[in-house]
């Protein structure tokens, strides 16, 4: 039996096989060509690499199609691939050239005193980590498991939870990573138990044994082949788990009211693709963001995309549901804008997506938001193209029910013109904090950053000039793209004067403590 110490990341105890995610050693057999060819096999594995990345954004959700929207950019940033092409030009091969830039680029961020930022260092590791295994014929995908296991690493890269089916995943281990992690934030996301910092050769040691993941709040430990005593602790700990409800905590019953009496609502958000008959997470009022990006890459026909509106809004019992349509250029570094552009041709919204919602309407409270709205012209194209949905619906005989309509503020301009949005038929404004952080302070591509700017000045005083505008003319604003990471930026907008706040469902718990000691009698 051995017993290692770590920090938890993520609160559970789980008992199982453990399996290792090797990264292994690459570089082996190499033989390295003319530098024309080099280029050549870099060029077709990073096209090779790119298609595989926006498969799996198409399955992602959230903050984890995020990160692999920025490992996309990455391999399309011009100063990260003129130092690979340098490289091969003086005689390098392929491969030991993006291993060089991996150290240069995931330096620079390992450089840097925040620990969040540093941690994003990994997305680095793991898209070089994906060239050079193409460039060397190894394959991308470490793991198969057969069983539930507990997954144990050096240090997780994205893509290693990613390719997993996460039923099979009962917990997370490993040497390094942080609390900060994409493997921590991802486990809180999935509510899997997870400790980070256990030290090194840990993951090697326990590989192919049976252990405990015990990641409670004081104390977070893995113990490897365990003995009957420990198991039966565990097994102690587990039954009462489930006999009190997982993770049940009593702040979820709680009106949502600060001390002084303020009301406010939060929300989460998700994704089309999701399950319809998932139960909202505990404390949500609604989803405020449903992103629907999928349904334009996977072209389902109309009939389809009403049919799963109209399933989530009869599984949500009459809360909310806010539905972010046409997506198609919502993230300029989004792999499928340049394809949804040419699908659209002179359209900006996509037909058949509208028409499902002017159809589910009538099934619960739907609303509908239209991202990248940078002006009045922009939203009577909008609306025009709304009306022209209506008329060929009516014209074919469907019964309709247009939900209230209105925009994503995420850029300055959108914040700026709120009012005149308002005025020519906005019924509703959700701000979008990290993109409106991102085109404010010029960021549009590099989200890590973003995150640790959202309290800006210059963000803040866009945001209350959103509700300057909107709040008299009686229409609703919310904050919707809140993370875990973003949290401490609440009180400041709620003193502000936002009351509505829409964020990944890790965060919703945690927002809800930190609101409800707020006094806004108080100063600062």
């Amino acid at each position: 039996m051995y017993t290692f110490n770590g920090v938890a990341a993520s609160t559970g105890i789980v008992i199982g096989p453990v399996e290792q995610i090797d990264h292994g050693t690459a570089g082996l057999h190499r033989i390295v060509c003319d530098p024309f060819r080099e280029r050549a096999l870099y060029d077709v594995a990073v096209v090779l690499a790119k298609d595989e990345l926006r498969r799996l954004s198409q399955r992602a959700k959230g903050p984890d199609a995020d990160i692999l929207l920025f490992q996309i950019a990455l391999l399309e940033d011009e100063s990260f691939t003129n130092e690979i092409g340098d490289y091969i030009a003086a005689g390098a091969g392929g491969a030991a050239a993006v291993e060089r830039a991996e150290q240069i680029f995931a330096g620079r961020l390992n450089n840097v005193d925040d620990e969040y930022i540093r941690e994003r260092s990994v997305d680095v590791c793991d898209v070089c980590r994906r060239v050079v295994d193409i460039l060397d014929g190894r394959p991308r995908r470490r793991l198969h498991l057969q069983r539930p296991s507990i997954l144990v690493a050096d240090r997780f890269f994205p893509s290693d939870l990613f390719s997993l089916d996460r039923r099979m995943i009962l917990g997370l281990a490993c040497n390094q990573d942080s609390t900060v992690s994409h493997a921590a934030i991802m486990a809180r996301s999935m509510g899997i138990p997870a400790v980070v910092q256990l030290g090194d050769g840990v993951a090697a040691l326990a590989a192919g044994h049976r252990a405990i993941l015990d990641a409670a709040d004081g104390a977070a430990s893995l113990i490897v082949e365990p003995t009957g005593v420990h198991v039966a602790q565990a097994d102690c700990k587990l039954a009462l788990t489930r006999l009190h409800g997982r993770k049940s905590d009593p702040v979820a019953a709680l009106p949502c009211v600060t001390r002084d009496g303020t009301a406010f609502r939060l929300m989460t958000a998700t994704n089309i693709i999701s399950e319809p008959d998932e139960p909202l997470p505990q404390g949500a009022a609604g989803i405020g963001v449903l992103r629907t990006e999928s349904v334009l890459l996977d072209d389902l026909p109309e009939q389809e995309q009403f049919q799963r509106i109209r399933d989530r809004l009869q599984h949500a019992d009459g809360a909310m549901i806010a539905v972010r349509t046409c997506d198609t250029n919502a993230d300029d570094d989004s792999p499928w804008t340049a394809d949804m552009r040419k699908r659209l041709g002179a359209h900006r919204l996509y037909w058949p997506q509208i028409k499902a919602l002017l159809r589910a309407g009538a099934y619960g409270d739907l609303r509908v938001l239209f991202p990248m709205i940078s002006g009045v012209e922009d939203w009577q194209t909008c609306l025009n193209e709304v009306e022209t949905c209506k008329a060929e619906l009516q014209k074919d005989g469907a019964d309709l029910a247009p939900p209230p309509f209105g925009c994503i503020v995420d850029t300055p301009s959108a914040a700026l013109l709120a009012g005149d949005l308002i005025d020519h038929g906005a019924q509703l404004l959700a701000i979008d904090l990290e993109d409106l952080t991102r085109y404010t302070l010029g960021l549009v591509q590099d989200a890590a950053t973003a995150v640790t700017q959202v309290g800006n000045p210059a963000v803040q005083r866009l945001i209350r000039e959103v509700l300057d505008q909107a709040l008299p003319r009686g229409v609703p604003v919310y904050l919707c793209g809140i993370t875990v990471e973003t949290l401490n930026c609440l009180p400041v907008y709620l003193r502000l004067g936002m009351r509505w706040f829409s964020m990944e469902p890790a965060a919703l718990l945690p927002a809800k403590k930190l609101l409800l000691e707020q006094d806004l009698r108080q100063n600062g």
